[in-house]
């Protein structure tokens, strides 16, 4: 979550027109060693090719220019990117030139093209770049698996403005913003990630269909992070039209998010008070179900109005007012079978007589909690629904 982000004028439309990939006959495969230019590889294969990438550090001496800024590795077509690596002893690394600001960025060549259909990047570790790690923005039947982030300074892993991916297995820590984000985004599975050390471990924004599944987000600042329209860093004509969800965030380990924001005091997440598990703020059509929460010092689970100012300055709508016929308040959300163990134990600030394993304040009318079960040694004050009046999930 920024006060800023970065802004790009095409729409996600998932009826566009895609490149088509060659046949597996035509499809080549191409080998790069170290010393060689991944960049140049990437130039001369054809939509549909293979490019395979041998262990060792990888420094683009140039890049490519964007208007976000300069590119290490800018990928413009359909293509399998596989680093030959065996994480985490083996690696295959994306180090920055100066002035390099983003690792790899998968995006159409030109604004209002067709977006990309078919991409996949495996094994790499990207690190130490300023802005983003793995950047993907208009790619269509996608898969980033087995990667690292690392101390990528803005975010880790950020599929923004695409569709019909998996987002699996792969290891993001060290951002100032989210190791991982996916935004604007329809029909995509974050499976088995382990995100950790920074502002947000994984946040969801104005995104249509996804599926959380068996991750592990730890020590962070807040562990899952589902938040609003306002939150949002594309313009609200470049969101997926229609109402936003449903999310389904089921199995996942959240636990130890204890961490002091390290984001820049200018952004929203430098002002996220720290030890929250999952926090869904001002978020509809959402499902929260079979996670284990435990060891969160404020709270676990966290249900709120974007515009009930009660976490922090930045959900203050006089400051940013939320987006013209949103609403604001959590609504048709439902927490089932999570189990919560030792949160809500050293809450810190304003307010920390708010603090609870799961706790809701000002939602909406609509949400329900089942079965979860709160296993605290010793007991915390724990708050096993809420709201006595809600309804029981069926």
């Amino acid at each position: 979550m920024k006060s800023a982000r970065l802004s790009i004028r095409a729409v996600l439309v998932l009826g566009l027109a895609v490149v088509s990939a060659p046949t597996a006959a035509t499809a080549k495969s191409f080998t790069v060693k170290p010393g060689e230019s991944i960049q140049a590889a990437v130039d001369k294969a054809s939509p549909g090719d293979t490019i395979k990438v041998m262990p060792g550090d990888y420094t683009e001496t140039n890049g490519t220019e964007t208007k976000e800024g300069l590119v290490a590795i800018r990928i413009t077509k359909s293509l399998k990117l596989l680093a030959k690596s065996k994480l985490p002893g083996v690696k295959v690394r994306i180090l920055p030139s100066p002035g390099q600001k983003h690792g790899i960025l998968v995006e159409p060549a030109n604004e209002g093209d067709p977006d990309i259909s078919g991409f996949t990047i495996q094994g790499f570790t990207v690190e130490g770049f300023s802005n983003n790690g793995i950047w993907l923005r208009h790619v269509n039947k996608f898969k980033i698996q087995g990667n690292e982030s690392i101390n990528n300074l803005e975010n880790g892993i950020f599929p923004t403005l695409s569709a019909n991916g998996m987002v699996k297995k792969n290891v993001a820590y060290g951002s100032t913003d989210s190791a991982m984000w996916v935004e604007a985004s329809e029909n995509v599975r974050v499976l088995d990630n382990e995100l950790s050390k920074s502002p947000t471990g994984l946040e969801i924004t104005v995104s249509k269909d996804l599926t959380i599944e068996k991750n592990n987000v730890h020590d962070n600042t807040i562990g899952v992070g589902l938040y609003p329209p306002a939150t949002a860093g594309l313009p609200q004509a470049e969101w997926p039209t229609g109402d936003f969800g449903p999310w389904h965030v089921i199995g996942n380990h959240v636990h130890h998010n204890n961490m002091p924001t390290t984001a820049p005091e200018e952004t929203e997440s430098s002002q996220l008070p720290y030890g929250g598990g999952i926090l869904l703020l001002g978020v509809q059509n959402v499902d929260v179900q079979k996670n284990l929460i435990e060891k969160n010092d404020f709270f676990g689970i966290a249900m709120v109005d974007y515009c009930a100012v009660v976490l922090g300055t930045p959900f203050d709508c006089s400051v940013k007012p939320p987006p013209a016929g949103f609403s604001t308040a959590p609504d048709h959300d439902q927490i089932i079978k999570n189990t919560l163990v030792d949160n809500h134990a050293h809450p810190t600030g304003p307010y920390a007589s708010l603090a609870a394993d799961i706790t809701e304040l000002a939602a909406g009318s609509n949400n329900c909690f089942s079965k979860n079960t709160i296993n605290n040694t010793p007991p915390l004050l724990p708050l096993t629904n809420p709201d006595p009046l809600a309804p029981v999930c069926h």
